[in-house]
């Protein structure tokens, strides 16, 4: 069986022997019913629950569009210059509109970053934010949320009338799905606020997983909500190839929802039998510039598997390890007494919890990364086995004969449940 696995910018392929027992699952195939620009501006013309961005725009002063970082693959060239046509028509010069870069602990967003997902003829007269997390001055204390979390936002979500959402909505290993509030709550907010919403307890709860809704993590953003003066979200679902397939827009909560659903519908997959080993990616790029955000992919088959099952994962990792402090944390200790410890530490570890799901991981289910040969020592140094190819990492992973072997091309677009 021949395979062939997003890796980059382009794709890897793999070879599985006709002696085990292979199949590939893929989440069901999207139709499409209209250009991009369409399904936007279908979407912004019948909000849920709210006015049109125009009639939203004539009651306020100022806005601020929240649009995600570069790990997410918003198309924001096509989406902004439509959002923007609205709230003109409105009214609202774009003198008074701004734009804030969600980045949440993510660091590193550069203005070339930017001006890639934008595009130069838009930034003009428009005034770009990169939400800096640890950043004071950008930052406003707005009290305690009902879970004890307290709140830091980013002035700008705060001191704007009108707050608009731009994300992605695509599935997330603990917040449930990208996107919605979760722009707000991490992108928009303070350390403080981002370490104590995505604290072991938390991400440790059996709802924080793929494809659930209803899930502590995203509880804290929702309330977070509450704080902004009005709010208008734009929920977009990509294909494999970042187009736009979908749309949602309108109210933050019931919009978000909509799209998730839809999303469920098209990617849940249920899994009869348990493999032996899975194969799986993190969708390529953008999602697998680092090793840090391909956790997202390893993380998709760990509630089907059973103990000792193996998991290969694929990914570029143009950008290598990216985030210090979570290969810093890794180097502690075994992935067993890691996870114990971070399950009694008092106080919560900025990336913590990507370290608390591939340990969790790892206690059970060992894992071969398939990436470039320069990241070797890194991915051995986490307590994880390097591999050149799918195929050196299937024999060294131990294939028997008759083994099962699950391929999941698209990686984190898809929610694996047992079935």
């Amino acid at each position: 069986m021949q395979v062939s696995l997003p890796y980059g910018r382009s794709a890897q392929s793999g070879f599985i022997p006709n002696w085990v027992n292979a199949s590939c699952v893929r989440t069901k195939e999207w139709q499409w019913t209209d250009s991009e620009q369409n399904l936007v501006k279908a979407a912004l013309e019948r909000p849920y629950g709210l006015p049109r961005l125009i009639d939203l725009a004539r009651h306020s002063r100022s806005a601020v569009i929240v649009t995600c970082d570069k790990t997410r693959g918003v198309p924001s060239h096509i989406t902004l210059p439509l959002i923007l046509e609205e709230l003109v028509a409105g009214g609202l010069d774009r003198e008074r509109v701004k734009v804030l870069v969600a980045t949440g602990l993510h660091k590193g967003e550069s203005a070339s970053d930017v001006r890639e997902r934008f595009g130069g003829e838009l930034l003009e007269n428009l005034e770009v934010t990169v939400h800096d997390s640890d950043e004071h001055n950008q930052l406003r204390f707005l009290g305690n949320l009902s879970s004890g979390t307290p709140l830091f936002l980013n002035k700008n979500v705060l001191e704007n009338d009108l707050v608009i959402l731009e994300s992605g909505v695509e599935p997330h290993f603990f917040a449930g799905f990208t996107g919605g509030s979760k722009v707000i709550l991490p992108g928009a907010a303070g350390t403080e606020t981002i370490l104590r919403n995505h604290s072991w307890r938390k991400i440790d709860d059996p709802r924080s997983r793929y494809g659930i809704i209803e899930n502590p993590i995203r509880a804290d953003a929702n309330e977070a909500l509450r704080f902004l003066k009005r709010t208008f979200a734009l929920n977009l679902i990509l294909d494999a190839q970042k187009r736009i397939i979908h749309a949602t827009a309108g109210d933050s909560i019931n919009s978000f929802n909509a799209a998730a659903q839809m999303v469920i519908a098209h990617s849940k997959i249920l899994v009869k039998n348990k493999p032996d080993i899975v194969i799986t990616t993190n969708g390529g790029y953008p999602l697998d510039r680092n090793i840090y955000q391909c956790v997202k992919g390893i993380a998709v088959p760990e509630e089907i598997l059973p103990p000792n099952a193996k998991i290969i994962m694929m990914g570029e990792c143009a950008d290598g390890v990216a985030h210090e402090e979570f290969q810093k944390i890794l180097l502690g200790a075994s992935p067993t007494e890691l996870y114990e410890k971070l399950k009694t530490s008092e106080a919560t570890a900025r990336d913590q919890w990507e370290v608390q799901v591939l340990c969790r991981i790892l206690r059970q289910n060992p894992v071969w990364f398939v990436t470039r040969s320069e990241l070797q020592s890194d991915i051995e140094s986490m307590h994880m086995h390097y591999a050149a190819t799918v195929e050196q990492a299937l024999d060294a992973a131990g294939l028997g004969r008759g083994q099962r072997v699950l391929v999941v091309p698209e990686g984190p677009a898809t929610i694996l449940k047992a079935g």
